[in-house]
């Protein structure tokens, strides 16, 4: 899970997953301190001992799930593979990382609906984002990959992902090979298409 206890959870642990799961069933406006305390079973002020406020909570809840994301991705990474498999090990690490705890994806997606979102200013996602801009100019050195803005591609990366795992989370079961077709899917709006030779 991108959001863990541990054995011996300590308060601090407690606040962000209580925060997590009630943003993820609530919306953030549900979300309140009160509300957040007691389902970590803690005093209010507690929260306070270690967050500023909420928003602060918030921002390092948001920092710590895509921290997460990007040990979990960085598991058994070559960085010297190719780049079809640089980024299909990529793909399929996210996917699973969020597949395994849907409340950190809903809670992403409904912090970036927030003017969070812009206080947050991608620190968060800098670390990933740094692997993905890597693969995708050594692919476009290579002639592997299309010469899009590193943006947008890394958009078409994460969309079918997205989709997905909205639609499991909604009570839709994907099977292996529909997993593997949205990732090749995905991969094919990085690459150069692959042309017959004229006869």
């Amino acid at each position: 899970m991108l959001t863990h206890l541990m054995d011996k959870p300590d308060t601090k642990d407690k606040i962000m997953r209580a925060a997590l799961v009630l943003v993820a069933r609530d919306g953030f406006a549900g979300a309140t301190t009160a509300r957040i305390a007691a389902e970590a079973g803690v005093a209010e002020g507690s929260i306070y001992r270690h967050f500023k406020n909420k928003d602060d909570l918030m921002l390092a809840l948001y920092r710590h799930i895509k921290g997460e994301a990007y040990l979990a991705v960085m598991q058994g990474y070559d960085d010297q593979a190719t780049p079809h498999d640089r980024f299909t090990h990529i793909w399929r690490h996210i996917f699973a990382a969020y597949q395994a705890d849907p409340d950190a994806l809903l809670f992403g997606l409904r912090f970036a609906e927030t003017p969070l979102m812009e206080k947050e200013g991608g620190q968060g996602h800098k670390e990933m984002a740094a692997v993905l801009t890597c693969l995708r100019d050594d692919g476009v050195t290579t002639g592997t990959f299309k010469t899009i803005a590193a943006d947008l591609l890394i958009s078409l990366f994460y969309a079918p992902i997205v989709t997905l795992l909205r639609a499991e989370i909604a009570g839709r079961q994907w099977d292996e090979e529909e997993i593997s077709s949205a990732c090749d899917a995905s991969y094919d709006s990085w690459a150069v298409p692959i042309r017959p030779h004229d006869p």
